[in-house]
């Protein structure tokens, strides 16, 4: 039986003190951030909402400001917006700053009262995080330390993680929270299963470019970050190419990646065969298969037809005319290449502003002199060399004038 569309929306709160690594999370496991590159990050402002396209499904991250007054904030105005429909609530705890633990543990108590009484069957984590600066000796009594002041053992809808950005641990909690907030789609799970009986696999496996595992067979916890190996692989071997698909050897099997959607990877293990070519067609005939069944997600769809309007305001209010005749324009993708590690990317105005819903002009950039007006959009990647933005300069008809080389965000 079908999951029904309108529950294909995941609603997660983030919560935690300032500068505890909340974004810093949803920036490594939804948006490819290299770990090193977020130790800038500035503080999150009140909520910073973002919708992620998990093949066919949609998460709904809610990532609240950790200052005191943002905090008291949603306690005293926003309970209902931040809390109501929510399935998981992640409260993030920096380990190493331990004069705010206590502090910490009130916003805590605040956060477990507001899901008692607005989402009473939503979970929460509890995320004690930066472990990676605690010795590994002492991580077990810092995480049970941890778990006695908030009192993680009296609550039957809470558990804890000890985390870091730079461990695989985050990786292992966000794949657990992502098995309950992940609706599967039953029907894409018989379809895939029937799609896969044809072939003689090994192993296979639906997972995001970054890691988490989607479906399955036989199951499995933890994936690759496909984006930042196949960057790596480009730069090595075939540089200034873009790479379709990887294909390894291990041991006996035959290993093959191949991006199917956008942020959707395809994982499949053969056993090695006489002909690695015949093989290989397999997989590309297994894969186009599978790319059939992910069609693109309506929550994302509906996203996009609200920014329209959206976008067309903004370009107006800069003086950009003939906006109707623009409007047919906004989701032609541009297509461009990093000049540092050959990566393609594939996107249009209207892509930018959804990612930059909250704050439009930092993905796209109007300017005006000498009765000629120009737009520019910031179009954002992770590379080898961490998250990069490449300028792309657009006409008056929204065509791909030229872009300049990436540089970093």
């Amino acid at each position: 039986m079908s999951v029904d569309r309108e529950g294909l929306e995941s609603k997660v709160a983030i919560l935690g003190l300032s500068q505890s690594g909340k974004t810093s999370i949803r920036q490594v496991i939804f948006e490819g951030f290299a770990p090193e590159s977020t130790s800038q990050n500035p503080a999150t402002v009140r909520i910073n909402r973002k919708l992620f396209n998990l093949a066919g499904s949609s998460i709904n991250l809610f990532d609240v400001g950790g200052q005191s007054a943002y905090l008291n904030e949603v306690f005293q105005q926003y309970q209902e917006r931040t809390f109501s429909d929510v399935k998981a609530v992640i409260f993030v705890v920096d380990v190493s700053d331990a004069a705010n633990i206590m502090r910490s543990k009130y916003y805590f108590d605040l956060t477990v009262e507001n899901v008692k009484e607005i989402s009473r069957t939503a979970k929460i984590y509890v995320f004690a995080h930066k472990m990676d600066v605690v010795p590994v000796n002492k991580r077990q009594a810092v995480l049970q330390s941890i778990k006695d002041i908030f009192e993680i053992d009296n609550m039957e809808n809470a558990e804890i993680y000890g985390t870091s950005i730079f461990e695989d641990t985050l990786w292992d909690a966000m794949q657990k929270i992502l098995a309950l907030v992940y609706p599967k789609d039953d029907s894409k799970t018989l379809e895939i299963k029937d799609v896969v009986g044809a072939y003689d696999l090994s192993f296979l496996a639906v997972s995001t470019t970054h890691g988490l595992v989607l479906y399955s067979q036989p199951e499995a916890l933890a994936g690759v970050n496909y984006e930042r190996l196949r960057n790596e692989l480009s730069n090595t071997f075939f540089p200034g190419m873009v790479m379709d698909y990887a294909i390894f050897s291990l041991g006996n099997f035959c290993v093959f990646m191949r991006e199917i959607d956008n942020d959707l990877v395809l994982t499949s293990v053969f056993e090695h065969g006489p002909d690695l070519g015949d093989t290989r067609s397999k997989f590309l005939e297994l894969s186009g298969k599978i790319m059939q069944i992910f069609q693109p997600d309506e929550l994302i769809g509906q996203a996009k037809a609200k920014m329209k309007s959206t976008l067309s305001k903004y370009l107006e209010n800069n003086k950009v005319r003939e906006i109707a005749t623009l409007e047919r324009r906004f989701d032609v993708k541009v297509n461009v290449k990093c000049d540092i590690c050959g990566k393609q990317v594939q996107k249009s105005i209207l892509d930018v502003a959804v990612e930059n819903s909250e704050k439009l002009e930092r993905g796209i950039k109007i300017t005006a002199g000498f009765g000629v007006t120009t737009i520019e959009m910031y179009p954002i990647h992770e590379c080898i060399e961490g998250m990069r933005e490449i300028p792309v300069f657009l006409d008056s008809d929204l065509e791909y004038r030229r872009y300049d080389n990436s540089r970093p965000i």
